[in-house]
C-alpha cells in the first residue's frame, strides 16, 4: 500500500520541479539521478507521516496524506527539492545561512528542540521532515485564530500573519495537490499493528 502513496507523493515533486534541470553549483544532477534522489525524498516523507505514533496535521479519511502534501509543499518553496540543499552542499544550500535542509530549518550552529544539528538534519532525511512537521505544529498551534490559510506564517516569518503571501503560498499549493489515490486507512493496513492506532 506504501507504493501507491509513495508513487503519489514523488509524481507530485516531479511536476512541482522536474528534476536534472538546475544549473546551480552542487544542484546539477541527471534527470535519472534526481528522479532516484526524489524517490528517496518521497518515500521518507511517507514514513515519517504514516508512522503509527505520527500525529497528522489534518483530520478525516485522508488527513495524513493532506500533511504529506503539506510538507512537500513547504519542501518545494524553501528548497525546490534542489540537489545542493538535500544534501548541505556549498553556501547556497543554508539560505541564509543558518537554514538547513529540504524543509530549510532555521538551525544555525545550535541544534533543534529534538538535539539535532545542520550535519544531522542534512545526513538524515527523517529528522529533517520530523523537525519540520514539529515547527509546522508549532505554527498551527500558534496561529489558529487566523485564517487557515496563514496557519503556516510563524514557520515562514517567525510570527504570525495576517495575510502572509509565504504561507498562503505553500498550504495554497498543498490543498490543490491531487488526492492520495488511497485513504489513509488503506495505507495504514500495510503498518503491522497500525489499525489499533488510527
Amino acid at each position: 500500500m506504501f507504493e501507491a502513496v509513495t508513487a503519489w507523493a514523488l509524481a507530485i515533486m516531479v511536476a512541482w520541479a522536474p528534476p536534472g534541470r538546475s544549473k546551480i553549483r552542487g544542484a546539477v544532477e541527471t534527470e535519472a539521478e534526481g528522479q532516484a534522489r526524489y524517490a528517496e525524498i518521497a518515500r521518507t516523507v511517507v514514513n515519517v507521516v504514516y508512522e503509527p505514533t505520527t500525529q497528522p496535521l489534518f483530520r478525516g479519511a485522508y488527513g495524513r496524506a493532506s500533511t504529506a502534501a503539506l510538507l512537500l509543499a513547504v519542501a518545494f518553496h524553501e528548497s525546490g527539492f534542489r540537489r545542493d540543499v538535500d544534501l548541505g552542499i556549498g553556501k547556497l544550500a543554508r539560505g541564509s545561512g543558518t537554514d538547513s535542509c529540504l524543509m530549510q530549518i532555521r538551525v544555525g550552529s545550535g541544534r533543534t528542540p529534538q538535539g539535532w544539528s545542520h550535519t544531522d538534519l542534512v545526513q538524515d532525511r527523517q529528522k529533517c521532515f520530523l523537525a519540520g512537521l514539529a515547527l509546522i505544529r508549532r505554527s498551527f498551534a500558534a496561529c489558529h485564530r487566523l485564517s487557515v490559510r496563514d496557519w503556516l506564517s510563524a514557520y515562514t516569518r517567525g510570527r504570525c500573519v495576517e495575510n502572509d503571501p509565504s504561507s498562503r503560498s505553500r498550504v495554497d499549493l498543498a490543498t490543490r495537490t491531487p488526492r492520495s489515490p488511497i485513504s489513509d486507512a488503506e495505507a495504514m493496513r500495510s503498518v503491522p499493528d497500525a489499525s489499533a492506532k488510527l
